[in-house]
């Protein structure tokens, strides 16, 4: 990692709402991501948790990584943008938690299947001595079946390259390789080539430090998600849930056999999930874990749903459903849903205009008439639903992000810092790329600067800043 250095960035999986959130779901009383304590292992430069600390000020933040360069470089921006509710430090994860320090979220990404399985263990013995008594740790991981074609182009790359020692020269020639696989042509019935050439056409698209790291590095091991639990659950975790709630839905399978893994899960759990793996061909997974100690209750009812905020950037389908008062709203990654359901219509249309902004489900059932018409059972049930298969998102907290522009307006600092590099995250933990230009107008707004001294300095026209700004502050960039 001192060689070829890993630039982290930020996993919206990982957000601490994200992780309360899940846990409330689940009828456990978490910590309130404004107010908690918060840990990554493996943290890396801290592009992932830097900018968690700038979206809660109040809450404290603490990453361990052993790549010495790394926490450097973080060190360095920390220092830099003066945030003081975070710290980064070089070491293994072994002392962790020796001051019998308690962290109320706890997360581990992009380390399992990497590191050897004494490495393992130590991680989630870490895991389980430092998590908090209603805390959740976050471990992503490669998962079978999914991960076996990737898997195959792996041994390929390590084959080619087995000789060479120099990192840069590894690289160029896993590259060579991969330029090579993709212009083997596919005969009629082939099936092989079009899987591998769909693995390979992945690879070809990841950065160089990612390529050596996860493809190239001496250990990738997926593993079936029972095998994972159970070594989870050796050390006294049980599991929570998915990061991606709407991963662990059924509703795109056929009805038939969506029932059976249904009927499954309320006998086994954990083995609805690994069928459902099977079903899916899920290549990664990015699983919760609590104490085993934990009580859940995984019933959820229209009060556990009232307690949430709501957010949702899916979209109106015009003309999808001409007749009968079905509206259909495609979300990210596919995700659709269907409703005649007037309250829920008129919900989901409200929160696409406000996005990234949520809103108390109280305000929303209120201004969409649900209580004075009887409907407030029905439209938790129809928005549970739309929350399960990714339409739109449930938030127990909200980051102090404004979106009515002022006279000098202030940008994250961590968003103003990472700039240059044509993606920066917003106060939401959501990844933005920059257009052409903005970068220069972002990094000048500090609270020092009009719109009008901005365009003087860049050489642009007004109008064209302003937009930007105005761009800035409806992705959730700004701050009050």
């Amino acid at each position: 990692y001192d060689q070829v250095p890993y630039l982290s960035g930020a996993r919206g999986a990982t957000s601490i709402d994200r992780l309360g959130t899940l846990g409330r779901l689940l009828g456990m009383e978490v910590a309130d991501p404004q107010h908690c304590r918060v840990l990554e292992l493996g943290c890396g430069d801290g592009g992932n948790l830097i900018p968690m600390a700038v979206s809660f000020p109040n809450s404290e933040f603490l990453g361990v990584d052993l790549a010495r360069t790394a926490v450097e470089r973080g060190l360095g921006a920390i220092g830099e943008l003066r945030i003081p509710n975070i710290r980064l430090v070089q070491g293994t994860f072994a002392a962790v938690g020796e001051d019998n320090d308690a962290f109320d979220y706890v997360i581990a990404h992009g380390i399992y299947s990497w590191v050897p399985a004494e490495v393992r263990d130590q991680l989630l013995d870490v895991i389980r001595r430092v998590l908090a008594p209603n805390g959740v740790a976050f471990v992503s991981y490669n998962a079978l079946p999914g991960s076996h074609m990737r898997g195959v182009l792996r041994e390929m790359m390590l084959l080619h390259t087995r000789s060479i020692t120099d990192p840069a020269e590894k690289i160029a020639q896993a590259r060579e390789l991969l330029a090579m696989l993709m212009r083997a042509p596919a005969q009629a019935g082939d099936v092989y080539r079009p899987l591998l050439q769909s693995e390979v056409g992945i690879a070809m698209q990841t950065s160089d430090f990612l390529l050596y790291h996860d493809d190239l590095s001496e250990v990738n091991q997926p593993f079936f998600f029972a095998d994972f639990m159970a070594d989870a659950q050796r050390h006294g975790l049980q599991f929570a849930a998915e990061a991606n709630f709407s991963q662990m839905s059924t509703e795109s399978l056929p009805p038939d056999l969506a029932g059976q893994l249904a009927e499954l899960g309320q006998r086994d759990l954990l083995a609805k999930e690994q069928y459902l793996d099977f079903m899916t061909c899920r290549s990664f997974r990015q699983t919760l874990l609590c104490h085993e100690a934990v009580g859940m209750d995984r019933r959820v009812s229209l009060g556990r749903v009232r307690s949430f905020r709501i957010a949702s950037d899916a979209r109106e389908v015009p003309g999808e459903h001409p007749d009968g008062g079905v509206v259909a709203f495609a979300g990210p990654n596919t995700s659709a849903l269907h409703s005649d359901h007037a309250a829920a219509i008129a919900v989901l249309r409200r929160l696409s205009s406000i996005y990234p902004r949520s809103l108390p489900f109280d305000e929303l059932a209120t201004g969409a008439g649900a209580y004075a018409n009887g409907d407030a059972e029905s439209l938790a049930e129809v928005l549970f639903r739309a929350y399960s298969a990714g339409v739109l998102e449930f938030h127990i907290s909200e980051p102090g992000a404004v979106f009515d522009v002022s006279a000098r307006p202030v940008a994250s600092p961590w968003g103003r810092y990472r700039a240059a590099s044509g993606r920066v995250v917003s106060l939401y933990h959501h990844s933005v790329s920059l257009g052409e230009g903005q970068a220069g107008v972002l990094q000048l707004l500090d609270g020092a600067h009009t719109a009008s001294a901005i365009a003087t300095e860049l050489g642009r026209e007004r109008e064209a800043v302003a937009t930007d700004i105005a761009d800035f502050a409806a992705k959730g960039l700004l701050l009050g």
